[in-house]
């Protein structure tokens, strides 16, 4: 029972939980999990996110996800600004601050699953199944 696919992948998600947690404590970042979910959302394009494009993708309301933007602007990580002619969208990018650190969590935790994979030699099939499956959890990310 233990290598049925979804016991395999939830192994598979707990590791890649805690070598993210790792790398958020390796660059001293002390975020939560959230938080560093939305530093991810937000810093994945040049013109950041709206916050209800956030609150969508971490499944919270606006309202919840709207203080825990006002946290990450205290910690001076993220910039909002109202762009709506209506001002009633709010937009939210990273700062140079927001960008260093970032940058600094996807280094180490990049350097941890390039260790894995290359400990591993996977055929042209395997990368291809590995494909599908990282694609199969798109919608989630």
């Amino acid at each position: 029972m233990a290598d049925e696919p979804a016991d395999l992948l939830e192994r598979l998600v707990i590791g890649a939980v805690a070598v993210t947690e790792r790398a958020i404590a390796a660059a001293g970042a002390d975020l939560t999990f959230v938080q560093w979910r939305v530093l991810l959302i937000v810093g994945e394009h040049a013109e950041g996110a709206t916050v209800s494009e956030i609150a969508a993708r971490i499944g919270a309301q606006p309202s919840p996800a709207s203080r825990l933007i006002g946290r990450l602007k205290q910690r001076g990580v993220v910039q909002t600004a109202r762009e709506d002619p209506d001002r009633r969208v709010t937009r939210v990018r990273l700062t140079a601050g927001g960008h260093d650190l970032r940058r600094r969590v996807l280094d180490h935790r990049r350097a941890d699953i390039e260790q894995v994979v290359g400990s591993m030699a996977l055929t042209a099939t395997e990368a291809g199944v590995v494909a599908r499956l990282v694609r199969s959890f798109e919608p989630f990310a």
